[in-house]
């Protein structure tokens, strides 16, 4: 099981520089975030009102892909530049899921492709959560994906244009019936979000933003890790013990 799994990876006699990062932050009070912009763009609260007012029923399944021909880019080949598919593309997908389904996982089957360097070029997950969704989701480097995100209920479904930068969802019913398309607000650059939101949280004397919490990006991470490890993914730093 994969919650075991992860205790295992956490208790490690190294400790993970995320996690030394994070306690310092917090003991000395400074303001930290993650700059994961899916998570602070409009998209998701209107994601989610749709799910919470029930247009598509009981979400069951979840697909998500991100995937963009990447040629020879240094940082999707080099160990060293901490590369593959999984965190440059994966994490958006992984976010995906996380974003509107929070519910603990309990079970993950995974399986890549590797570059000849040892990095994962294109990868596929497959997360079970505790209330019965099944997730599915894919990323590459290696072609050009639909980039869609799908959430399905027993009513309806969602789909969501672009997994990481939506500006379009679609509203479909019972046996796919097309009920609506709802757009998001036009952006500047779709990171502006980011920053209001980290200067709301300073100005209300908080210390990391509601929309990314600092405990979700350790658990994001750490799910990471233990995909990696899975694919014997390693980066030199993996490696450093950063306590």
């Amino acid at each position: 099981m994969w919650r075991r799994r992860i205790r295992t990876i956490s208790t490690s006699r190294r400790r993970p520089w995320r996690q030394v990062i994070v306690d310092l932050a917090r003991r000395r009070k400074v303001f930290l975030a993650e700059a994961i912009w899916t998570r602070y763009q409009p998209a998701l609260q209107m994601v989610r009102g749709l799910i919470q007012e029930g247009r598509i029923g009981k979400p069951q399944l979840v697909t998500a892909t991100l995937g963009y021909s990447m040629g020879q880019k240094e940082r999707i080949f080099r160990p060293d530049l901490c590369g593959g598919a999984l965190l440059d593309l994966g994490v958006y997908c992984l976010n995906f899921v996380r974003m509107f389904c929070d519910a603990p996982i309990v079970s993950i089957n995974s399986q890549c492709v590797k570059t000849d360097t040892g990095m994962d070029l294109s990868n596929a997950i497959s997360l079970v959560l505790a209330d019965g969704i099944l997730a599915n989701v894919q990323s590459s480097a290696a072609c050009v994906g639909d980039n869609i995100g799908v959430i399905a209920g027993t009513e309806g479904n969602l789909i969501i244009d672009n997994v990481n930068n939506p500006q379009r969802i679609t509203v479909n019913g019972p046996d796919r019936v097309y009920v609506e398309t709802i757009l998001v607000p036009k952006q500047i650059t779709g990171y502006e979000y980011q920053f209001v939101a980290c200067r709301d949280a300073l100005a209300a004397g908080l210390t990391e933003p509601p929309q990314m919490p600092l405990d979700e990006t350790l658990y994001i991470m750490e799910l990471m890790d233990g995909l990696r490890q899975e694919w014997d993914v390693r980066y030199p730093m993996d490696e450093i013990d950063w306590k």
